[in-house]
């Protein structure tokens, strides 16, 4: 197999290059302990001397570090079929340190693009209201790319401490280049001090799950008005930045749009290009350095 040479920026080698493993049913993934915490930026210059697991079914490469305050994860999608329709949806990653699988923590990372007008009142909707001189500010950009951090949790769970400024909350960025993705994700392990926290500690084994893509009521009203399969909602859309990861997977998409008017639900729920991804792993996290 011809491998292209990549240029020196370009720096996650062993995910580009080496022939990645895929987990056994049963079998832990380790995490690699981080011995300084970790840029969130999509570019991943720390991950360079990791070697990625390919999860099976939706072929997305992942590795995972911690340090004693958070989980780390990078998660490549080298194809459009691997990540199919997560602008829309976002990625959900829900995690316990019990037996058994459950939904019940989690987060939601999603990217987003407003326009001025919608950044502003998204702000003011959650109780920020700008100033005058930020609203200026805003509005000398038409679009604004906004990464979110949803925490999931239940209705009744204990409200956590407030914030001790020891911890950093939950963190996504994600960088496209080509057709390959590369979103990184900070998930904080304490959940007594730290909103969204996994509730683990260094050296325990933990369950996460990740879940994303699919069809949605979004993307069926947006095929309707006639917007292209490749983006999502006018309000809502991400946005590609022309920076960071290598070679993409070769291939060609589907011939033709995301299917016209005509097509029914069902058929396009069967479509690969609009296919709900979800797996769950048992990760060991890696114990604190001596």
């Amino acid at each position: 197999m011809s491998r292209k040479r990549l240029s020196p920026s370009i720096v996650l080698a062993a995910l580009a290059v080496v022939a990645a493993p895929v987990i056994a049913a049963g079998q832990a993934v380790e995490s690699a302990w981080a011995p300084a915490p970790l840029e969130i930026d999509g570019v991943a210059q720390e991950w360079a001397a990791l070697n990625p697991i390919i999860e099976e079914n939706s072929r997305v490469e992942y590795a995972l570090q911690n340090d004693g305050k958070n989980l780390y994860i990078i998660m490549v999608f080298k194809s459009p079929m691997s990540k199919t329709t997560m602008d829309y949806t976002g990625m959900k990653i829900y995690f316990t340190n019990g037996a058994k699988k459950s939904k019940d923590y989690g987060i939601l990372f999603q990217k987003k693009q407003y326009t001025a007008d919608a950044l502003i009142a998204s702000l003011k909707k959650r109780g920020q209201n700008p100033s005058e001189a930020q609203i200026a500010e805003i509005r000398q950009k038409p679009t604004h790319i906004v990464y979110t951090e949803e925490v999931i949790k239940p209705k009744k769970a204990a409200v956590a401490a407030e914030e001790t400024g020891q911890f950093d909350p939950p963190m996504f960025r994600a960088v496209e280049k080509g057709r390959a993705s590369v979103c990184e994700f900070r998930i904080p392990l304490n959940r007594l001090s730290q909103i969204g926290g996994i509730n683990a500690g260094p050296g325990q084994q933990i369950l996460l799950g990740f879940d994303w893509g699919g069809m949605t009521a979004q993307i069926l009203r947006d095929m309707m008005a006639g917007r292209s399969d490749r983006s999502v909602s006018a309000g809502d859309r991400g946005v590609s930045s022309d920076a960071g990861f290598g070679d993409a997977e070769s291939g060609t998409e589907g011939a033709g749009g995301f299917g016209g008017a005509g097509s029914g639900v069902g058929e396009l729920n069967r479509d690969p290009r609009y296919k709900k991804h979800s797996f769950w792993i048992e990760a060991k996290l890696a114990g604190e350095a001596k």
